[in-house]
Formats: structure tokens, C-alpha cells, sequence
């Protein structure tokens, strides 16, 4: 379009799932003399344009009373961070959620994803508990008080973030379709600015997705729309496949592309087999190939992953595979099921990464030791650090042995009225840190004092630069963990600029939210490290499905877990009553249930198989990790259909 059509690419917008699927199209898209590219997310284009015409949402919203110049966006962890203070705190004063045995941070997690998948399906967020309660089958008093309970936390909390112009993700997707896409001014420059548009998998849109892209659809000189009929992975995470059918499979001209460009014929014919056979359709035996490799069940899940390690390093070393043409599908990709294989595999001087997990902050020796140094010169929050996390933080600075380390950590912890590092005349101190760092310890030991005797602390991300450029940075610093600190100050700025808003002690916040084990933010820059190498890729099946990835040999770890199936109804949300093609008042049964289940793995492992080049490899355990006898379907439908 750019190159021979001549289109300025200003003009184009590239609507994507997630940041992987843009590194992909980042990577194709290098075009000769090209301007700007939009090329970002549908939530990453409604965050761009509410920032842009702020004052269009200010002059049409009654509901902001604080006019700041620019909007302020929750993250997801800000979010539930909120949302669990005002839920705590109702638990604890008014008995809200009496009965319930989920957590307070459970729940929140529920509730925050409740109020997106309202907003996106264009569900006034008022009638969210009464939807879902009128789907119940059993519609007990105690039930409806929680659905009550649930519904006045949410509007407190969006009440009193819309009022200061603090908007998480459904809140955005809302101003943008109430106040500015109805907004002449807007419409017009929408248009003015965007005449091309492409969408990557509609699929997997989300319902207000779906309809911007049909209200575009008569203004526009190009429309390219990407759709795979066999999708519909992604409705975990809101996107409706049907209500895509319904709303643009008609408006365009269709090219219909024949064949398989990521597996071979016979994965092919077995991924719709197994379809065909989860979905209850009468289908045959698919006869026997080595390529297709089934496992005998092993009793203990530990020996499983033990034998899959091996079976990954024989394909390596064995059959001329390389690392990266191999992945490890696991419904549940764990840091045990990563570590048992890793250790087989790098014995041979080979790696495992896993694409599904986010480290913590705290994993992050780095972080770890700011959050500890936090710790101990704010005694007033009343955290005390673990003797472990003080222990790596003596053993980084003062570079002395672990043992050495504990004890002192030990003496640090023992101090009254509150941890400190005690005088260098301590009994046998100097014995512990050796002369040579007498000199350092005294350094930390002064500045943590005179920090203490500050008139006023410094909020968390100024502490945190302090603390890096005065006693943590050395020549030792590693590039990873100037990215480590460099993430975790734009953390602390971020979430103080937002809570601090709500009257609270954002800084004593943000560490209580890190301390407990919030997830660290991952860079472009570091996802594509993780997709770029020779190592073998570790993921869970949605998170593969959608980085657009594909690999020549897909192995299956625990074939025979339930948590293939996972269940849509929780104690307080059902991702298929907030949706657009729900039926209000409609009961939702345990048979529709099963229905659901079953028609969601037998979209998921048909989309993974088609992604599996030339091998698939199955193990499974009659045990879960927890002891209990694995019941899932989904190994009794590979034995269905596989003649011996």
C-alpha cells in the first residue's frame, strides 16, 4: 500500500492483538520512505485518542470533576489494588461478602475483569450484579446480597475514579464510545486522519471493537480484516467469535485462502479430528504415525516432566532439532514444571524460556535489594524485611559469604525499637564484614540515619534513584538490572501519581504491593529477547495461540488435567453472561456449562495443533501435583481417535 500504492502510512491504521503480535508486524513492516506507522492495539489506540481530545470528554462528561490537563490511566495491578482496599475494608466493617471464602484479592481480580467485560460488550456497569444473578440456577437471598455487595464496590470505585479523571481499562473503552466517538468533531477528524485500515484476527476482537471497525467501514478507501473461522481462543479475555460472525462477515468481499502455511497435511486432518470428536460429531480412527507420539501415562507428575526434559534433549541431540523449533505447551506453565526441565536440558549447554510467566519485582536480586533498603528506613510503614532478603542485600553490597551474611542479618533484624545496622564497636561485627569493608558498612549505616532524620521522606521512586545512585550502583551493574530499577521507578511513579489521589499513603502502598508479589513489567525489548533465540519456548496454550507463533515440534504437558477445561462460572462472574450475545434473564445451566467447555477446548487444541509443524509429542501423569487423580476428557479423546 505504502510502497506501490504511494498511501501515506500516516493515514493507516493497524489494529493487533497484543504487544507480541506487533513486534511480529514491526519486524514486517520496514517500509522504504515511510512516514509514522499506527500500528498498536485497540485498547493502545483508545488510550492515544482519549489523551489527544481530552477536552472533547471534559466538555461532555459530567461525571470528572477534576480537570487535569490529561487523563490518568490505571494500570491493571493500580486497579486491583483499589479495588481490594474498598472490598477489605466493607468485608471488615459491614460484612460485605458474608459466606464467600475467596480472598479479598481474588475477588478483586473477578470484579475489575467484570467491569471490562461489561464495558466492552456495551453493558451498563449498573447491571452487572443483576445480570449475572438472574443467570443463576439456584437464585438463593445469600447470593443476591453478594451480587449487591459486588455492584456497590464497583460503583464506589468507578464513582470516585471518574471523578478525579483516573480511567482503567473498562472506564476507557466507555468515555471513548460514550463522549467521543459520538462527537461530531471527533467523528470528523477520526476520519479526516484514518482512511486504510487493517485488523489482524478479528476473531479474537472484543464486541466494541467489532463495532468500531463496522462504523468505519462506509468511511473507509480500504478495509483488510484477517479472519480465521477456527479461532475464538481469546474469549477468556472478552473476544466474542460469534458476534463477530454476525457483525462483519457480511459487509466485505472475502478471499478465501485453502490449505495449511504452519503444519503439515496429516496435523492437519488430526486437529480436525480431534475437533470433530471433543464436539460430539461422529468421526473415525486416525490411523497411527510416529509423528503423532503418545506417551504412556506415568503415575507421579514429577516423573513426567522429568521424561518430557529428556524427550526434549533427545530431540536436540538425537533427531537435529534445534531448541527453537520446539515448545512445551502446559495448561499450568509453573516455575516447577520450567526448572525440572531446564536442569535436563542444561547439563547440554541448552535453555528453556518460558513465555507465559512474569517474574515478580522481588525475584530480581536488584529490586529486591532496594525494597529491602525501603524497609529499613521507613519504619513507620511497619514492614520488616525477611532475614533472607537482608541476608542478599549484605551479601551484594559487602560482598561476604552467605553464612557471615546471615548472622548479621540476624543481628540487623534483632535491633530495638526497629531493624538497623548496629555500631561498628558491635561484638564481633568488624570480625564478620572484614576491615576492608568496614569503611562501606559505616557509609550504608550513616546514610540509612540520616535519611531516617529527613523532615520529610522522599516518595518511593525518588528513594529508589537515590538509593541506586548512592550505595547500590557499582561496576558490577549489569545491564539487566539497571532495566530492573529503571521498571521498578516508572512502577512507583506511576502507581503513587494514581493512589495518592484516593487520600492514602501511596508510597507505604506501592511497597505492601510489591512485598507481596506483584508482577514485574515486561519491555518490547525483553520480549523480544524471549522470542528471538535458540532456546526451547515454554507457554501455556492461550498465551502461544496469541504471539502468532508457530514451531515444528508442539509437546503437551499433563494431557490428562482437568485444567484443560477450566470452568467460566466463579463465585462472583461468568465470562459468557457478560457478553453481547447473552440473552438477559436467560438462566445459564450446568449443562451449558459442559457445552461450553467442551466446544472452548476443542477450539484451543485444534488452533494449537495448526500451529505444530511436524511433531506432536503428548505426556501425562495419573496424579496432579497435588496429589489428586488427573480426570480430565481431553486424553480420553486422543484415545478415541488414535487406531493402534
Amino acid at each position: 500500500m505504502v510502497d506501490e500504492l504511494m498511501i501515506p502510512s500516516e493515514k493507516i491504521l493497524i489494529l493487533l492483538l497484543n504487544r507480541t503480535q506487533s513486534l511480529e508486524w514491526r519486524t514486517q513492516t520496514v517500509l522504504a520512505g515511510s512516514g509514522a506507522i499506527l500500528r498498536t492495539s485497540y485498547y493502545g489506540f483508545i488510550q492515544g485518542e482519549i489523551k489527544t481530545y481530552y477536552p472533547i470528554i471534559l466538555r461532555n462528561c459530567n461525571e470528572i470533576i477534576k480537570k487535569n490537563i490529561k487523563p490518568i490511566f490505571l494500570t491493571f495491578e493500580a486497579a486491583q489494588f483499589l479495588v481490594s482496599m474498598v472490598l477489605e475494608w466493607r468485608r471488615q466493617n459491614k460484612g460485605a461478602f458474608f459466606g464467600v471464602a475467596s480472598l479479598s484479592d481474588r475477588l478483586a481480580i473477578d470484579m475489575t475483569s467484570n467491569l471490562v467485560r461489561a464495558a466492552i460488550s456495551d453493558i451498563p456497569h449498573s447491571q452487572i450484579g443483576g445480570r449475572l444473578y438472574s443467570s443463576l440456577e439456584n437464585k438463593e437471598e445469600a447470593s443476591k446480597d453478594i451480587f449487591k455487595d459486588a455492584d456497590d464496590i464497583l460503583d464506589a470505585y468507578r464513582k470516585r475514579c471518574m471523578e478525579l479523571g483516573i480511567f482503567d481499562f473498562g472506564m476507557s473503552v466507555e468515555l471513548y464510545n460514550r463522549y467521543l466517538v459520538t462527537d461530531n468533531v471527533y467523528r470528523r477528524q477520526l476520519l479526516n486522519r484514518v482512511e486504510h485500515l487493517i485488523v489482524d484476527n478479528i476473531e479474537e476482537c472484543v464486541p466494541t471493537e467489532v463495532d468500531f471497525i463496522k462504523a468505519m467501514l462506509p468511511n473507509l478507501k480500504t478495509c483488510l480484516l484477517a479472519y480465521n473461522p477456527e479461532g475464538g481462543y481469546g474469549e477468556a479475555f472478552g473476544s466474542n467469535h460469534e458476534y463477530t460472525k454476525q457483525q462483519l462477515l457480511g459487509e466485505l468481499d472475502s478471499i478465501k485462502i485453502s490449505g495449511s502455511f504452519t503444519c503439515k497435511d496429516y496435523i492437519y486432518e488430526f486437529s480436525d479430528m480431534l475437533f470433530d470428536a471433543i464436539d460430539g460429531r461422529i468421526t473415525g480412527k486416525y490411523g497411527a504415525r510416529p509423528q503423532i507420539e503418545r506417551t504412556a501415562p506415568f503415575e507421579l507428575r514429577s516423573d513426567m516432566l522429568e521424561k518430557a526434559g529428556e524427550r526434549v534433549l533427545s530431540l536436540i541431540e538425537n533427531e537435529g532439532y534445534h531448541p527453537s523449533d520446539i515448545v512445551v505447551i502446559s495448561n499450568y506453565a509453573d516455575p516447577v514444571s520450567e526448572f525440572v526441565i531446564a536442569r535436563c536440558l542444561e547439563e547440554q549447554g541448552h535453555e528453556i524460556r518460558n513465555l507465559a510467566r512474569k517474574s515478580r519485582v522481588v525475584d530480581n536480586v536488584f529490586s529486591q535489594a532496594l525494597i529491602t533498603l525501603a524497609q529499613l528506613c521507613h519504619p513507620s510503614f511497619n514492614f520488616i524485611p525477611d532475614r533472607e532478603d537482608v541476608r542478599a542485600l549484605i551479601r551484594m553490597v559487602l560482598k561476604i559469604d552467605p553464612v557471615r551474611s546471615s548472622i548479621l542479618a540476624g543481628e540487623i533484624l534483632a535491633q530495638k525499637p526497629f531493624a538497623q545496622f548496629p555500631e561498628i564497636e558491635f561484638p564481633r561485627l568488624v570480625e564478620r564484614i572484614g576491615y576492608h569493608n568496614i569503611e562501606k558498612y559505616q557509609h550504608i549505616k550513616d546514610w540509612i540515619k540520616e535519611y531516617k532524620e529527613m523532615e520529610k521522606p522522599l516518595d518511593m521512586h525518588e528513594f529508589f534513584q537515590k538509593v541506586f545512585l548512592e550505595i547500590l550502583v557499582s561496576a558490577q551493574v549489569s545491564q539487566r538490572d539497571i532495566l530492573e530499577t529503571k521498571k521498578l521507578i516508572d512502577s512507583a511513579r506511576s502507581f503513587i501519581d494514581v493512589v495518592s489521589e484516593f487520600e492514602r499513603n501511596a508510597n507505604r502502598d506501592f511497597l505492601d504491593v510489591v512485598r507481596k508479589g506483584v508482577k514485574s513489567g515486561e519491555s518490547i525489548f525483553e520480549l523480544e529477547e524471549k522470542l528471538g533465540g535458540d532456546f526451547v519456548l515454554m507457554s501455556t496454550p492461550v498465551a502461544y495461540l496469541a504471539g502468532s507463533l508457530k514451531s515444528k515440534v508442539m509437546i503437551l504437558l499433563s494431557l490428562s488435567s482437568s485444567n484443560w477445561t477450566p470452568r467460566s462460572v466463579k463465585e462472583i462472574s461468568n465470562i459468557h453472561v457478560l457478553t453481547k450475545t447473552w440473552v438477559d434473564g436467560q438462566v445459564y445451566t450446568e449443562e451449558m456449562e459442559e457445552e461450553n467447555q467442551k466446544r472452548y477446548l476443542a477450539t484451543l487444541v485444534r488452533s494449537l495443533f495448526k500451529r505444530c509443524g511436524e511433531r506432536l509429542i503428548t505426556f501425562e501423569s495419573l496424579l496432579s501435583s497435588g496429589g489428586y487423580e488427573n480426570d480430565g476428557i481431553l486424553a480420553d479423546y486422543f484415545d478415541e481417535i488414535l487406531s493402534q
